[in-house]
């Protein structure tokens, strides 16, 4: 079954969109080398920091059809696939991963933030290169970001109960996800709306959406900068956490491909799936990792490292999921 493209929804053009592994690595490679030898970056002001953080969701946002929510053209197995895969099966390998840096809070929640984050945007970029089924991955994404926004705090709570998440104090997550959140999406969401009807407006949506990687650079690398100084004397305890990243990607993998053969996709859907399971959205959960507590400044930076190390990933995906997934149908796999 093919799907239609959602309405305002096109390839990502430009040389950044197209190569987002340098771009992004780049952007936080530039944050992790300027944290460490410009300390006083870490007087930056939070609210500085968490406006180039909101723009950069918003932008990212812009190629994702949240004003078609309810309207958008998508095969009821995808979305079941989807949804079981981010929801039921992924937050399963989450909690598992999570439990080996249990002793190091801000290391746990850094964690947690990134792998219950389903990842929409530029993972669009990835599945068509590995020639996945975007138009239907984009088609989810609306209800996806709403089934997030729901289930983060409650898995987050529910995962850390006995670790003492609820005794932190949280004052400043409702006005960080408001701010980072809630009016970035919400904006993009007018915007889509008022475009159907303006092509001029619709063109600039666009144009503004190939921006999405060097925005997610900007934004990522410039939260490390800041908050690596801030967490100097926690920072190498980053060695302990980013290979769970890594192995999270790696057995992702195959979980996503047998979820996708097991629910009768096409081989491009099982391709959009796979990408689906493994891609996060690090950008999307920085605001509430900047509104911690004093004695977690190690969590943005926790979120910082899992972008980068998730882009690698997804490139590794994009180089292996197209042959794996074809041997796994065998040669008479159709759409």
């Amino acid at each position: 079954m093919t799907t239609a493209r959602p309405e305002g929804v096109g390839p990502v053009l430009g040389w950044p969109g197209e190569h987002p592994v340098p771009v992004i690595l780049t952007g936080v490679g530039a944050g992790f080398l300027a944290g460490t030898l410009l300390p006083d970056l870490a007087e930056t002001p939070d609210a500085v920091v968490a406006t180039v953080v909101a723009v950069a969701i918003a932008i990212t946002l812009l190629p994702v059809p949240l004003a078609s929510l309810g309207r958008a053209v998508v095969g009821r197995r995808f979305l079941l696939a989807v949804i079981g895969l981010n929801i039921v099966v992924s937050p399963v390998l989450a909690l598992i991963l999570s439990r080996i840096v249990f002793r190091d809070p801000d290391l746990q929640l850094g964690l947690l933030l990134v792998l219950l984050a389903p990842g929409v945007g530029i993972v669009a970029n990835f599945v068509r290169r590995a020639g996945g089924a975007v138009e239907s991955l984009l088609a989810t994404a609306p209800l996806m970001l709403v089934i997030q926004a729901v289930s983060l705090p409650v898995l987050m709570v529910l995962f850390t109960a006995g670790d003492g998440f609820l005794s932190l104090d949280l004052s400043r997550l409702p006005l960080a996800v408001l701010q980072g959140i809630v009016a970035p999406t919400a904006v993009v969401t007018l915007l889509q709306l008022a475009s159907t009807r303006a092509p001029r407006l619709q063109r600039a949506s666009r144009q503004g959406a190939a921006l999405a990687v060097p925005a997610t650079a900007i934004a990522a690398g410039l939260v490390v900068a800041v908050w690596l100084p801030r967490a100097a004397e926690r920072s190498e305890l980053l060695a302990a956490v980013a290979p769970l990243f890594g192995v999270y990607l790696i057995l992702m993998t195959p979980v996503g491909i047998l979820v996708g053969t097991a629910a009768g996709l096409t081989l491009s859907q099982v391709r959009a799936l796979t990408f689906s399971g493994a891609a996060r959205n690090g950008l999307l959960v920085l605001p509430i990792a900047m509104a911690f507590e004093q004695g977690f400044e190690l969590v943005p930076v926790v979120v910082g490292l899992g972008i980068g190390i998730e882009v690698v990933g997804l490139f590794v995906y994009c180089l292996l999921v197209p042959s794996v997934t074809q041997q796994s149908r065998g040669p008479l796999a159709q759409d």
